[in-house]
């Protein structure tokens, strides 16, 4: 009739050995630990209190360069991310554009797109000059009504 939920004094004695062999230095380091921190307390809270009007400024300026450094750190990779972004974007195009990415990018065809347009008006410009100087009476000479009527 052994009954496995119970059990007798030597099992638990042979438990306990290793429990106690393990906590009991970490007991005897933490009352150890205890101790230091509240002698070094004793000591340190009149030199704190005395240092204070010193300290607490000290304490704001690094506080504040942490932060700006962070703050530096942080801008400084969002500038990289917005430079990664705009070098994708001009050579492989826009994420969510459909379809095979092209070699040449979408700011090489703004580019020569808008070169064709640049092109296209200059010459719509230069046929309307040609009309002008063509058809067009110069607008300082005398107009043709008023020398028949004189």
């Amino acid at each position: 009739m052994d009954d496995p939920r119970t059990s007798d004094g030597t099992t638990v004695l042979y438990a306990s050995l290793p429990a106690l062999a393990i906590a009991g230095p970490l007991l005897s380091l933490m009352g150890f630990t205890l101790l230091t921190s509240l002698a070094l307390l004793l000591v340190a809270a009149p030199l704190q209190i005395l240092f204070s009007p010193i300290l607490l400024p000290a304490g704001f300026v690094v506080a504040a360069a942490v932060v700006a450094f962070g703050t530096a750190g942080a801008m400084g990779l969002g500038g990289l991310w917005a430079l990664n972004w705009a070098f994708g974007y001009a050579t492989r195009g826009p994420a969510d554009r459909a379809g095979p990415t092209k070699v040449a990018g979408p700011a090489t065809e703004t580019l020569t797109e808008s070169g064709q347009r640049v092109k296209e008006r200059a010459q719509d410009f230069g046929g309307y000059l040609q009309y002008k100087v063509d058809v067009l009476p110069p607008e300082n000479a005398p107009r043709k009504e008023n020398i028949n009527e004189t």
